[in-house]
């Protein structure tokens, strides 16, 4: 009977021993080679946040900071790396210096770009404010360049 035992115990570490060899071994199985894919094309949703954070498609009004609100905005190019928009800006930091005491406003051309990828959606990252006749009005905010809020991945 322990001859048996042994002859068994040989046999089952020298089986195991043989499985465990195997596994390192080249085989048929699938092999990964070359780089892995860099361009993935992007296929769900693009959002911009406003400056409260909501999230927004091709906003026409949008609070892009807390004095400076996008209105009337036309997009073209939306989902691309660079989305592309004409409206107007409303200045609501000049009230008590501006003409006529009323929020004034001018054309600008607005460019959202750095798209970041999350989960399930895409938000662009920079917006680009620039007069569509320069020079702005001398009561105008710098709205020039801003950092949007993005979520994190």
């Amino acid at each position: 009977m322990p001859l048996r035992r042994s002859v068994l115990g040989v046999s089952l570490g020298v089986c195991l021993l043989a499985c465990l060899a195997g596994c390192g071994a080249e085989g048929d199985g699938i092999r990964a080679e070359g780089p892995a894919p860099s361009r993935i094309p992007w296929s769900g949703p693009v959002y911009v946040l406003d400056w409260k954070s909501l999230a927004r498609q091709r906003p026409d009004v949008m609070d892009l900071t807390d004095e400076t609100v996008l209105y009337g905005m036309k997009w073209r190019g939306w989902g691309s790396p660079r989305a592309t928009g004409t409206g107007e800006v409303v200045d609501l930091a000049c009230l008590s210096g501006c003409p006529h005491h009323a929020y004034p406003g001018y054309v600008v051309s607005v460019v959202f770009s750095g798209l970041a990828k999350r989960q399930y959606a895409a938000y662009y990252s920079r917006a680009s404010v620039s007069p569509v006749r320069p020079p702005k009005p001398a009561w105008a905010e710098d709205a020039g360049d801003v950092r949007l809020h993005v979520p994190k991945p």
